[in-house]
Order: C-alpha cells, then sequence, then structure tokens
C-alpha cells in the first residue's frame, strides 16, 4: 500500500476544506460590522424580495439608471399548459400559463413567473422605438434588439434580433401584449400573498379542524385514504372520488386549477365520523376553499398552512356529523393564479386524527 500517496490526499483534502471554511467565514456578513441601522426587514413576497436584485456587467457596462418611456410594471396571463412545478433544468424564458410580471426601471429588466417563482434580469436600454437588453445571467454574450410600443397602456415588443436562451426570450417577450399596471383590468398586478389568515366561518354544524404536515405521519393518522387521482387507483369501498375533467393527473394526485377548478369526495359508509382532504404541494400552491355537503367550511392559502423542507399544505379535517352520505369538496378560488394540490382523501371511524 502506497502509504506516502494516501497522507497526500489527506493533506490536499484538509487544504481544500479550510480554504473552504476561511471564505465561508471571511465573505458572511458581520451583524456586528453591518450595525442595526443597516438591517431589513424579510421581504413579504418573492416579487419584493427580487426588486432588491440588480444586474452584473458581464459584458457591458451599467446603463446610467435614468428613466425611459418604456419605465413601467406589466403584466400578462398566459394561456398556454402551466407548469406549477420547480425545474432546474427546464429551459429559461420558457413561455408557461399563469401570470408574468414584466418590469423596466431606470436601466434594470426583471421578468418574473408568478406560478413558481422562476425570475430573471438584466440590463436595457431605450434608443427612439428600439430596446436594447443585455448583461443576461442567462446569455451574457448576447444583445437582444426589440421594437416597442406602448398604446393605450398596452406594450408590445416584436424581436428583431434575439438569439438568448436558444429564442425562447424573443418568443416569450413577444408572445403576446403586456398590460401596464396602472391599468384597473391589468391582471396579477397587486401582491396574492396576503397578510389575511384562513377563514373558518362562525356557527357550523361541523368541527373543522386544520393540521399542518403530511397526515400519513401523524400520531394519529386517518384510518384509511382514497387518493385523489381515483383513475390510477381505486377508491375504497363506500368512496367516491370525483373532479372536473380539466383537473390535472399528477401521479396519485390531482391538480385544480384553470379549468379543472374543483375535486370532491363522496362517502356512503355510515361508520366515517371524520373526513379530510390532504393538501400537499410545492410553496406554488394557492388559495382554495373547502365545503362541506354544499357550505364552506374554510378558506385560505394552503401553502400558509405548513411547511417543511420545501413541501407545503395540511390536512383540513370535518366531523361532528350525523351517519349519512357526505360529500367534500375543494374549489380553487382562483385570484391568484395558482394551482392547489390535493394528495387525497382521508377517513376516520374515530373521529381522533392529531398530529
Amino acid at each position: 500500500m502506497n502509504y506516502k500517496r494516501i497522507n497526500l490526499s489527506f493533506i490536499l483534502l484538509a487544504i481544500i476544506v479550510g480554504i473552504f471554511l476561511y471564505l465561508t467565514i471571511r465573505f458572511e456578513p458581520s451583524a456586528s460590522a453591518a450595525g442595526a441601522s443597516s438591517v431589513k426587514p424579510a421581504p413579504t413576497s418573492s416579487w419584493i424580495s427580487f426588486l432588491e436584485a440588480t444586474p452584473f456587467a458581464y459584458l457591458t457596462p451599467l446603463p446610467e439608471p435614468v428613466r425611459t418611456a418604456i419605465d413601467g410594471l406589466y403584466t400578462k396571463v398566459d394561456q398556454s399548459w402551466p407548469q406549477w412545478w420547480k425545474c432546474l433544468r427546464c429551459a429559461d424564458y420558457r413561455a408557461a400559463g399563469g401570470i408574468w410580471k414584466l418590469q423596466f426601471e431606470q436601466g434594470v429588466m426583471r421578468i418574473f413567473y408568478e406560478v413558481n417563482g422562476w425570475r430573471n434580469l438584466s440590463s436595457y436600454e431605450v434608443k427612439g422605438d428600439r430596446l436594447y437588453l443585455f448583461n443576461d445571467p442567462i446569455c451574457p454574450e448576447h444583445v437582444g434588439v426589440y421594437q416597442w410600443n406602448v398604446n393605450d397602456g398596452q406594450l408590445s415588443l416584436t424581436a428583431l434580433n434575439d438569439p438568448c436562451a436558444f429564442d425562447l426570450r424573443a418568443k416569450n417577450l413577444g408572445k403576446q401584449t403586456w398590460f401596464n399596471c396602472n391599468m384597473e383590468s391589468a391582471p396579477g398586478c397587486m401582491e396574492h400573498r396576503t397578510s389575511q389568515t384562513a377563514i373558518i366561518p362562525a356557527g357550523l354544524s361541523v368541527q373543522v379542524d386544520v393540521f399542518g404536515g403530511d397526515s400519513r405521519f401523524f400520531a394519529s393518522p386517518p384510518d384509511f385514504y382514497a387518493h385523489a387521482n381515483a383513475e390510477d387507483q381505486t377508491p375504497p369501498e363506500g368512496i367516491q372520488i370525483s373532479y372536473a375533467d380539466e383537473a390535472i393527473p399528477y401521479g396519485l394526485h390531482r391538480v385544480i386549477w384553470w379549468n379543472g377548478e374543483w375535486i370532491e369526495a363522496r362517502a356512503t359508509d355510515p361508520s366515517i365520523e371524520a373526513m379530510g382532504v390532504q393538501i400537499l404541494g410545492e410553496q406554488t400552491i394557492g388559495w382554495a376553499r373547502i365545503l362541506f355537503d354544499g357550505e364552506e367550511v374554510w378558506r385560505g392559502d394552503t401553502a400558509a398552512i405548513w411547511e417543511k423542507s420545501g413541501r407545503h399544505g395540511g390536512y383540513i379535517q370535518v366531523s361532528g356529523f350525523e351517519p349519512g352520505t357526505h360529500t367534500l369538496r375543494v374549489e380553487i378560488l382562483g385570484f391568484d393564479f395558482r394551482p392547489v394540490t390535493v394528495a387525497s382523501f382521508g377517513f376516520s371511524r374515530s373521529g381522533e386524527v392529531h398530529p
């Protein structure tokens, strides 16, 4: 055995680790050095935190921070198939369904896909009816050239030369007009992650409990489940799962969104004392309401119920009802243009579900 080679390997490894630790400590901001006056409040949304980002001068100097005729915040609703999941290897700028935001602000262009939080920025300059985009981290070697026009608050961008992201930037920016947020009819300009809390109406005849997390791992989970995508797995006897034809199959889950805006479970087993719905997805899941036998019993931001390791959602349970046939329904509210991922419906004969 060559001990000399092994020792050299350990020495090299120790040097690499030492350099890493030095750089980590060296460039980590110091709270004492920064001072209390420089502490900033935590951003209230992905968009607001994105406003703090600025381009880097890759191959072209940053432009002067002056306001131009194109400056403003614009939005559009892409009606194509949505992408509600995070994807580190997906093509950048690929047009997908949902709200897109586009901002031009004193030499900084920011683009943001509301559905899954994809974002990017670049520098820009305006010369007459020509818009020049550069310092884009996705394609720092390219300068995109567009003809722009604003008419009645609607921005049109026509690509003259822009190969960035295999022409996807040009296709996205020029696919449809963008609405200025100064217009009352502009979609998606307001922040949808509001400070409102979930609502359980007063005076209900049933008990409603909201538990954060995945109910399969509760200390006392439901007695049995019916998966949301009944096409992949047949529900247990006495349970019927129905959903809008446009609800999107996602493994054993169903994503309700756009025209596929509802899913429900109907239970005819008289021994069931509690039934609930398991909502579980990424941070992109949005607002929904729960109805029991046609009566609304809960509404709120499903992503705000609970979060752990990038998973969001929880288990919303209804109990305290008389034996018989009952229906638990989930409907997307839709105002935030976000999907809701329904994993399953749970059923208990004891009514003692708790984390």
